[in-house]
């Protein structure tokens, strides 16, 4: 069935209202600046329509190269279209789509990127729309890529509409869920290919719970949304609710979309781009929906820590334009003070910047934005050009010269200089003879889809005469993973450390305890007792990673009242959490470094400056803006 957007017409009071808009931005001075031709091959230059791009390194030269997801149309079966790479020299792109992937044209409505097979380069899974041109291509080196889809994939997908990797069953290795989409009434909603660890994959009946009442699922994100250290799914619908699992750390799912709340209460609107991050320090991942609020706004989603998730769009977003016709949001720490700012992506008007005060309350701010308005369908951010700022890339499609777009910060934007922040780490016990695994959630400046942006991971275990050290491994939102192997009977100490593509480190200490196993019960998070994670005395805090030499228990009375600037820390402060720290606790600091705090312990924070003016291209100039088709 095709679905389309809504045509509306603007007020002539609201047209007059975005150019007022545009003059005050332009006065501003924007803080991101378009670059002129930036892409300038292939469907890059106009030539497709880029429903979907990820920022990744490919290459593993240590810059960010640029992958654009095309198909012309979006929800009706329309003509395949190049997927398009552009490998990154300092800030200069170069489309090399023929050389790596052998000029591949599909009806790919989005890609899910990460490394399947251990190798430590990214592999790239590409899905097709219709189910019958899929493509699996693993990294071979030098920006080289072999389809292997029939040899890795267990049979052909049916219709995709969305597609992430995450480790689902915490076993270390990245596994794959993809999305039925783009049909009225699927039967299966979902689907969990597991990996064998060498890039392998194999399906699991019935890991899906059969509960979608929206459309057309468009978009789907990864997150811990109960703090027990396992990967969630948020499937996001085209029309109508979204949906929200709770993974039980086996490669299975429970429904728990009751406790998401409804997306077409305000209006039947369009969404395709949901986000999740920690908005007001608390230690847990809150969460955004494009045009669901009122008047085709976005919504703000407050997480209650449970995973029960509450609007409270109306008492936190203060000035958010009105009318727009939005494609997404993105949480990014514009003004790099330590918070989630969030970013609109917007069709017809230039991107929405929403300024975080740090609690969890956002103002529009404008002039944040330089360029023309466009038809932005996708949008991530990271360091493109090597200048320790952050830039943004927008995919373009449905009206205009359908150019995707390249933004360099400009010097008006601050230079990353905060170390990775922990939103929690887990801590707990384990039986002798069980392996250790530690689960800590990690946030860098902006929330991408591959999780935060790090160089470098790693993480030690030290105590009674044992210093071990281990892999670190991602497993989709904001979540890593790191197993030791079985130790005696003892106290120990784990520390995790990340480190971002500007240099700044951030490191964080958790407790755990190995007994005899004597007569306890071991409640692993994950579900597992072959993994035998942290018992049910595990804690997921936030923690405090200032520099200051503080030692504390993190608990829920922890509400220092010091100035620490967590932002520059490179996490040397060892707050303990012991076995007995209940589960969901969080850390109430009132200094600098809030619990959700980017750099500052224990936090997803990110802000970013927003302009985001009203004025429409073309025939949206005269008010009428359509629905992506």
């Amino acid at each position: 069935m095709l679905r389309t957007r809504p045509a509306r017409w603007l007020s002539g009071l609201f047209i007059l209202a975005a150019f007022t808009s545009v003059g005050d931005a332009q006065a501003g001075g924007a803080l991101f600046e378009e670059v002129d031709d930036a892409l300038t091959n292939g469907c890059g230059a106009g030539e497709c329509w880029t429903n979907h791009l990820r920022v990744s390194d490919l290459d593993g030269d240590g810059d960010l190269d640029i992958v654009l997801v095309n198909y012309g149309g979006f929800f009706s079966n329309g003509t395949a279209q190049e997927l398009v790479i552009y490998e990154n020299d300092a800030g200069v792109f170069t489309d090399v789509s023929n050389t790596a992937i052998d000029g591949f044209e599909g009806r790919i409505r989005q890609v899910s990127i990460g490394d399947v097979d251990g190798d430590g380069d990214l592999d790239i899974f590409a899905p097709d729309g219709q189910g019958d041109g899929s493509a699996f291509f693993i990294n071979m080196g030098d920006m080289v890529f072999a389809d292997e889809y029939a040899e890795r994939m267990p049979e052909a997908q049916p219709n995709v509409g969305a597609t992430r990797m995450g480790d689902f069953d915490n076993d270390g290795d990245l596994d794959i869920f993809s999305a039925d989409g783009y049909t009225s009434s699927p039967a299966v909603f979902g689907h969990i290919y597991l990996n064998d660890g060498l890039g392998n994959f194999d399906e699991v009946d019935g890991a899906i719970p059969d509960a979608f009442t929206g459309q057309d699922p468009d978009d789907v994100d990864l997150l811990d949304a109960n703090g027990d250290f396992v990967t969630d799914i948020l499937l996001n619908a085209h029309n109508g609710d979204n949906s929200l699992w709770l993974g039980n750390g086996d490669g299975t799912f429970s429904d728990a979309s009751d406790q998401f709340p409804p997306q077409n209460s305000q209006q039947p609107n369009y969404h395709y781009n949901p986000t999740a991050c920690d908005v007001d320090g608390d230690g847990d991942l809150d969460a955004w929906v494009d045009n669901m609020g009122p008047g085709y706004t976005e919504q703000l989603l407050i997480n209650d820590g449970s995973g029960t998730f509450s609007d409270e769009t109306a008492e936190r977003v203060t000035g958010n334009q009105v009318g727009g016709d939005d494609n997404g949001v993105v949480c990014a720490d514009i003004d790099n003070d330590g918070d989630f700012d969030a970013v609109v992506i917007a069709l017809g008007s230039r991107e929405r910047y929403l300024q975080n005060d740090g609690s969890g309350n956002f103002t529009f701010v404008n002039g944040t934005f330089g360029g023309v308005p466009d038809a932005s369908l996708w949008g991530e951010f990271g360091d493109l050009n090597g200048d320790g700022r952050f830039d943004l890339v927008t995919g373009q499609g449905e009206f205009g010269d359908i150019e995707d777009h390249v933004y360099f910060a400009t010097q008006g934007l601050a230079v990353d200089d905060r170390a990775p922040s922990f939103r929690a780490v887990e801590t707990g016990s384990f039986d002798e003879g069980i392996p250790v695994v530690v689960h800590a959630a990690i946030a860098d400046r902006s929330v991408t889809d591959n999780g935060p942006r790090l160089s470098a991971m790693s993480a030690t275990l030290s105590g009674d005469g044992v210093d071990e050290s281990t892999v670190v491994t991602f497993m989709g939102g904001d979540l890593f993973r790191a197993e030791f192997p079985a130790q005696p009977v003892g106290s120990y100490v784990v520390e995790v450390c990340a480190t971002d593509m500007a240099g700044n480190e951030g490191c964080e200490t958790t407790q755990i305890e190995v007994g005899d196993g004597g007569g306890e019960t071991d409640s692993d998070t994950d579900g597992s007792d072959e993994t035998g994670d942290a018992s049910a005395s595990d804690t997921a805090t936030a923690s405090d990673s200032d520099s200051d030499s503080d030692t504390a228990t993190a608990s829920a009375s922890d509400s220092d009242s010091d100035s620490d600037s967590a932002g520059t820390a490179s996490g040397s402060a060892s707050n303990t959490a012991s076995a007995s720290d209940t589960a969901g606790e969080t850390d109430g600091d009132t200094d600098g470094d809030s619990a959700g705090g980017n750099g500052g312990g224990g936090g997803c924070s990110t802000g970013g400056p927003a302009p985001l003016s009203v004025l429409l291209l073309g025939p949206v100039l005269f008010g009428l803006l359509r629905r992506r088709d």
